[in-house]
């Protein structure tokens, strides 16, 4: 996900830009700082690439071209049913995220979690457990609530 550092990094790219960005840069560092309101800030400005990211996987979903979406909202309820929906969901995201087309790769493997989701792949497959999968499917479904709220497809 993406940290205060590359807040402040994409804050003072917006500001390079021409773009005032005093008032964030202020509440970034404020205890009691609305991350989310920043990071709406941020999108309205310069858009995002993980959310483009998101709303591409919603959209490939509501025309009926990949289930990837609807099982990283459902994780909680597949992790009961099927572990095996969750491999081949952290695996099939893995794909997706190595494909998505982005200007700063290394910024956008961090933020999307890519190396956390190779580990842990690896982990279930040196010693089959399943466990750090499910947590890590659900940080994932937390972030693409995070970008929705962020995206205003949520309130």
């Amino acid at each position: 996900m993406i940290t205060r550092q590359d807040v402040l990094l994409l804050l003072t790219e917006l500001e390079d830009q021409g773009v005032d960005c005093k008032e964030q840069i202020a509440n970034l560092f404020t205890p009691n700082a609305n991350m989310i309101e920043i990071l709406r800030f941020i999108n309205n400005n310069k858009s995002l690439d993980l959310v483009n990211f998101y709303e591409k996987l919603r959209k490939s979903y509501n025309h009926k071209s990949s289930k990837l979406y609807k099982n990283i909202v459902q994780c909680d309820e597949n992790t009961e049913k099927d572990p095996n929906t969750t491999l081949t969901t952290l695996s099939a995201l893995l794909n997706q995220i190595l494909q998505f087309k982005v200007e700063d790769k290394a910024m956008w493997l961090k933020h999307s979690r890519a190396d956390e989701i190779v580990k842990v792949l690896d982990i279930y497959l040196k010693n089959y457990d399943i466990n750090p999968a499910f947590k890590l499917l659900t940080l994932v479904k937390a972030d693409l609530v995070v970008l929705e709220y962020v995206n205003g497809r949520r309130a």
